[in-house]
């Protein structure tokens, strides 16, 4: 699928520097697309845009939604620009330290992040994130209702389409978001018992009574994506592709689950009869329980897997390429059972990855997705990558381990249709990576390269080795290219609330970062037209 030796950067958009304590959709996402056209880049890469979830660390692998977009990315200046908040509004806004604010600040109505979840004992950490949501969330309300109450008709018209073209998740999101708002309960299984089992009469009743907080985020979700195509449009003409992230499963107190109840395997009281996670292994003595309701996998092939075909036109809609995250799991997965306080209890169960993977290609034809095959079990996914040619995902950290001359990960053993990576947003940084490993570890790094690796050079030549891999597509998070240490890393698996928070800080990527890094992409033939 990867045609041509290419190169690219991976930084969330909450990682890029913003006065509001948050990355945004605003003037530095178009200073970092500048960056990557200096510096002879094609790709950009980011982690998943939807909205995310205070009790789960702000994590945007854990969302209320599959579709919709977070709205704590909004750019409050691009609202300005359209007058939609005043030079006021802002003035104001900017005066307030984010360190002075409390969770107790937290509104009445939180909107897209229920009150209930930001006051609740969930919140694992206090966080720039968490306090920059807190700050943020009355401007993007006003300005929302600046637009309903002020809207040409032509910003109306343009509206009214989003909302039509969008209505197969955007109508039971904005309902789902207001109930939370409403019952003062975020769990849907809390609410109700008619909401909860969905009778047309009582949602119908709530639609009307509910239609002014419904409009708002509808309206906020008009404001996000619109943003957003107004970025891939500017990417596109600097030649930079937008690379999306799906998490493989959603979060049980998710519009999805609420609303398609059928599709994955929970009791006749709508709770869980089993939870996604990982057995037991060198790491964990009691595995890995993630909590995700799993799919009921027979009803998704009963259906022609329509869901799944949805979410997948929905992020190709948005990005040039999409990584599936924890492929394993369409080919087996672990199950627990849901009364199971580990993930010590539990089976590998086979999912349809030919009938599913069937689906696909009949749908999309090209498939422009990469699949995150790491782990123990990629034996199992390769046989499927192999025959659709999905490229799969090779990481240089660990190509130095025990097995580095048969090892996939090792440069020497890399193909061309595989996306290589220096490290990914779950690893520590290169340089942290470097510090803890150990002096075997070193010495076969010096071997290997052919002299002597330090701290100094460390993050240096783990990129060239990225790009002068034989994989076609090579992506370096934008901490190894500024060689920073293990404090920069963005997650650290199980760590809750403490990731999640990295920042790059203004002035990092100079001009002089663009040139080096330019030289490189040029020497490995990763520029258009090498």
């Amino acid at each position: 699928m990867l045609q041509q030796r290419s190169s690219g950067l991976l930084l969330h958009i909450t990682s890029l520097p913003s006065a509001h304590g948050v990355g945004d959709l605003g003037p530095e996402a178009y200073r970092f697309a500048d960056f990557l056209y200096a510096s002879g880049q094609t790709y950009w890469q980011i982690l998943p845009l939807t909205p995310v979830d205070p009790g789960s660390g702000f994590s945007p692998y854990s969302s209320p939604s599959a579709f919709a977009g977070n709205i704590l990315l909004i750019s409050l200046e691009k609202l300005a620009d359209e007058n939609l908040l005043s030079p006021d509004d802002l003035a104001v806004f900017n005066e307030q330290p984010l360190h002075d604010i409390s969770v107790s600040e937290a509104p009445a109505t939180s909107g897209d992040v229920p009150s209930a979840v930001l006051a609740g004992p969930l919140i694992l950490a206090p966080s720039t994130l968490h306090a920059a949501w807190i700050k943020k969330r009355p401007l993007l309300q006003l300005a929302a209702d600046t637009f309903l109450r002020d809207a040409t008709p032509a910003q109306r018209s343009d509206y009214d389409r989003f909302c039509a073209w969008q209505a197969d998740w955007l109508d039971d999101y904005a309902l789902f978001t207001a109930l939370q708002d409403e019952t003062g309960e975020s769990t849907w299984v809390r609410w109700p018992e008619e909401i909860v089992r969905r009778d047309p009469a009582a949602l119908a009743r709530q639609r009307e009574l509910l239609h002014d907080r419904i409009e708002e985020v509808k309206v906020l979700q008009y404001f996000f994506f619109r943003q957003w195509n107004e970025l891939i449009a500017y990417c596109y003409t600097r030649k930079i592709h937008l690379i999306g992230d799906i998490p493989i499963y959603v979060q049980f107190n998710s519009t999805e689950v609420w609303a398609n109840p059928t599709l994955f395997k929970l009791d006749a009281n709508f709770q869980p009869l089993f939870v996604a996670g990982a057995p037991p292994d060198y790491f964990s003595e009691y595995g890995q329980r993630w909590g995700n309701p799993i799919y009921d996998w027979e009803e998704h092939r009963r259906t022609g897997f329509a869901w799944w075909m949805h979410r997948l036109r929905h992020q190709m809609s948005l990005y040039s390429l999409t990584r599936l995250d924890h492929f394993l799991g369409f080919a087996i997965y672990w199950e627990i059972p849901a009364s199971e306080p580990t993930a010590k209890v539990g089976e590998w169960v086979k999912a349809p990855i030919e009938a599913f993977m069937h689906a696909m290609h009949r749908q999309f034809v090209n498939l422009p997705v990469i699949a995150e095959d790491l782990g123990a079990r990629t034996a199992d996914m390769q046989p499927h990558l192999r025959h659709y040619g999905i490229p799969g995902m090779r990481v240089i950290q660990f190509g130095f381990g025990d097995d580095l001359p048969t090892s996939s990960h090792g440069v020497h053993n890399h193909t061309e249709n595989v996306v290589v990576y220096s490290g990914t947003h779950d690893n520590n940084t290169t340089l942290g990576w470097f510090k803890e490993v150990t002096e075997e570890t070193r010495q076969k790094l010096n071997d290997y390269i052919g002299f002597p690796i330090t701290s100094e050079n460390i993050a240096d030549q783990i990129c060239r080795l990225t790009m002068q891999s034989v994989a076609r597509l090579a992506i370096m998070p934008v901490q190894d290219i500024l060689n920073l240490d293990e404090t920069n890393r963005m997650n650290t698996p199980g760590l809750g609330g403490r990731s999640w928070q990295w920042r790059l800080q203004p002035g990092q990527l100079t001009d002089e970062v663009a040139e080096k890094l330019m030289k490189l992409t040029e020497m490995t033939g990763r520029t258009e037209g090498s």
